[in-house]
């Protein structure tokens, strides 16, 4: 992923597509949407800019119907924030080394 080149589709399987583009997420303008989206910023405290309301209403923008969203951040801040968009928003056990992660949904 680090080495892919940017703005191309890379295939990383039959039913997946990495593509690295050097915008703001903010600014992104692009012509479809997303059944899924990764969000691991650093933390909220190094990186303020990127957990706020405006960065979630973009990313459900961005998302399909029934379109996710996850993250290892599960502090309170962005779950109201990520609700106050519309997510439904749900605390999960996180993976090795994390206690917990979010996974917001988009229902129609």
């Amino acid at each position: 992923m680090h080495e892919s080149e940017w703005e191309k589709d890379i295939a990383i399987h039959s039913l997946f597509t990495l593509h690295k583009t050097n915008q703001s997420l903010l600014n992104l303008t692009i012509n479809q949407s997303f059944n899924l989206i990764f969000f691991d910023a650093f933390a909220p405290t190094a990186q303020p800019e990127l957990w706020t309301q405006q960065v979630f209403e973009k990313m459900f923008y961005l998302l399909s119907n029934q379109g996710v969203l996850v993250t290892y951040c599960s502090k309170g801040d962005v779950r109201r924030a990520m609700a106050a968009v519309g997510f439904t928003v749900e605390k999960l056990q996180g993976p090795p080394r994390k206690r917990e992660m979010l996974r917001a949904t988009k229902n129609p």
